[in-house]
């Protein structure tokens, strides 16, 4: 390795040594020295300038890679958003149409317990009407026969007092028990207030400041 170290080092002198001699020899002639600079400075220029246009052939090419791929990126985001708002259009159309399910089920729901609150109470209110007047009837067949001498006085008000006192204890359990006792959203639950109102729940987390 060495050897071959110094031979290109020798081969080297050897030609700086022959460069130097010829250039001395061209010197005793001016008119080959200016040709041969002009020849020296003529290919120094022309690679100076080939250099030049392979680096700027070279930079050039880059860069037309650097914007092709930039306008590859821009249209990439740009598709990508695009297809981001297509997807951000579809979720939104999805979200509302489930929202609307959702808020018609509930509507359907509320309308379906109003509906069953409102036939049931007016159940309720043709059997109070119903009891009245069976009460009625009653007390008018026992005041006819009374009239006509078929019964007396005590008869009729032993018969009429349970008549006017059931229908008076129907009238007043159905009204107390829709007003105070009766759920206002389901007709068929029953309000629990007072000591057994609640069902007691225990405390299963440990106490934070012990």
């Amino acid at each position: 390795m060495a050897t071959l170290d110094q031979n290109i080092i020798n081969t080297s002198l050897l030609q700086d040594i022959e460069l130097a001699t010829a250039i001395a020899e061209l010197k005793k002639n001016p008119t080959e020295f200016a040709k041969f600079l002009q020849t020296q400075q003529d290919k120094v220029y022309n690679d100076i300038t080939a250099q030049k246009k392979s680096t700027h052939d070279k930079v050039y090419g880059d860069l037309g890679r650097a914007v092709s791929a930039q306008n590859s990126i821009v249209l990439h985001y740009k598709r990508s958003n695009e297809l981001m708002d297509v997807h951000n259009q579809v979720y939104a159309n999805q979200k509302h149409m489930a929202d609307t399910v959702l808020e018609d089920k509930n509507m359907s729901g509320r309308k379906h317990e109003m509906n069953e609150w409102t036939v049931n109470n007016k159940k309720d209110t043709l059997f109070v009407f119903s009891s009245s007047f069976i009460m009625l009837s009653g007390l008018l067949l026992i005041t006819v026969l009374w009239r006509m001498g078929v019964i007396n006085s005590f008869l009729w008000a032993a018969l009429g007092a349970p008549l006017i006192i059931i229908c008076g204890l129907i009238l007043l359990n159905r009204s107390q028990y829709t007003n105070a006792l009766r759920n206002k959203r389901y007709w068929n639950k029953k309000i629990f207030e007072g000591k057994y109102g609640k069902i007691p729940v225990p405390n299963i987390c440990p106490d934070s400041s012990a």
